[in-house]
């Protein structure tokens, strides 16, 4: 009897489980194939929500068998990007799955693959640059996630995968705390990081540093101090935007700025450090966490002027052509100029700066 009810209640659990899943797991003709379907998020941001339909516009998804062999590679666009409802067509057995969302022929190269011969290892994305090893184009969106699928195909299954943002970028400010005007024609930005090149588990390899430059630049007027008692007018602030790809704490990548009429840098900084300034939002995670879920970032920088009463002017306005036949009494200035013209600037020193909305003291020795 016991014997009886153990089976009985085996063939119950069986029924209930053919009903929920509804598909073909025992060969009956009369349901459907079992199917795997994969859901994509990219919740892995300072905000800790889906961004996923907004931001990502493609996903290139590369499979592999648990040997880590290429089978072949998928292209997620249009229609089934939107409803984010991807169906594999996998007999049963373990998969190791790359995604890089954002692959564009213009900013990244990745190796020909050869299904079958290929392997995950190769699965690696490099950024493209000039010869000369700079990068001044705006980087297209890239994100990535590796993974690892079970498909028993005794049932509907489904996996949603994370994806996280490879790709940062950067506004810079140059603001003069005297209140003159900056022209960013005046300066050059670089940034120097040997972060270019991704293997297929998303660290980073062996690559020669690239030097990130401005995709765009402009001089923005910032508005007078409302105080009618203030002295400081309308001043033009230099402004430059640029990209990088993922930063890595620890690693030392550097901010140069320079002006193009002197020899020192006006900065020339640890960009990781500064950037982990802004940390305190809150959230107990680890410096590459934020540097991996933080993807914008905006500094000013608050130069003061370094001058020199004993230098010569740099650009000096020559003497007029001599009046040939001069008035031997030449008349007065009827309204002399009392200003006497300002020391010539040779340098800015930076001892604050504001990252995000931090404000952030310096000492001469910080830069």
């Amino acid at each position: 009897m016991k014997r009886f009810i153990k089976t009985y209640t085996r063939l119950i659990s069986s029924l209930l489980l053919l009903g929920a899943s509804a598909c073909d797991y025992i060969h009956d003709d009369s349901l459907p194939p079992c199917e795997f379907r994969l859901h994509y998020v990219y919740d892995y941001n300072m905000k800790f929500a889906d961004a996923f339909q907004h931001e990502v516009d493609q996903v290139t998804l590369f499979i592999c068998d648990d040997q880590g062999v290429f089978l072949q590679q998928r292209q997620i666009e249009g229609d089934e990007l939107k409803t984010n409802d991807i169906r594999l067509d996998l007999s049963p057995g373990t998969y190791h799955l790359v995604s890089w969302a954002g692959l564009d022929d213009g900013t990244y190269r990745l190796p020909q693959l050869t299904p079958g011969t290929s392997s995950v290892e190769d699965i690696r994305v490099r950024t493209l640059r000039q010869p000369d090893g700079t990068q001044p184009l705006e980087l297209h969106p890239l994100w990535h996630s590796l993974d690892t699928i079970v498909v028993t195909g005794l049932a509907h299954e489904e996996q949603t995968i994370g994806l996280a943002k490879d790709t940062n970028k950067l506004r810079f400010v140059l603001q003069n705390v005297k209140g003159d005007n900056m022209d960013v024609n005046d300066f050059t930005f670089r940034i120097i990081a040997d972060n270019g090149y991704m293997d297929y588990d998303n660290s980073l390899l062996s690559d020669p540093k690239i030097s990130y430059l401005p995709y765009y630049t402009e001089n923005v007027e910032i508005a007078a101090d409302p105080d009618p008692e203030s002295t400081v007018s309308d001043q033009l602030v230099a402004v430059a935007e640029m990209n990088t790809m993922r930063l890595m704490a620890g690693e030392n990548y550097r901010l140069i700025v320079q002006h193009k009429g002197w020899e020192k840098d006006v900065l020339n900084i640890n960009l990781n450090n500064y950037l982990l300034l802004t940390k305190m939002e809150g959230h107990d995670i680890s410096a590459q966490e934020y540097l991996d879920r933080q993807d914008e970032y905006s500094i000013i920088f608050f130069l003061t002027p370094i001058t020199c009463p004993d230098c010569p002017d740099p650009d000096p306005t020559p003497d007029p052509t001599p009046d040939p036949d001069p008035d031997p009494e030449p008349t007065p200035d009827p309204d002399p100029d009392p200003t006497p013209d300002p020391d010539p600037v040779i340098g800015y020193a930076c001892y604050t700066i504001q990252v995000k909305d931090w404000v952030i003291r310096l000492n001469e020795t910080e830069l």
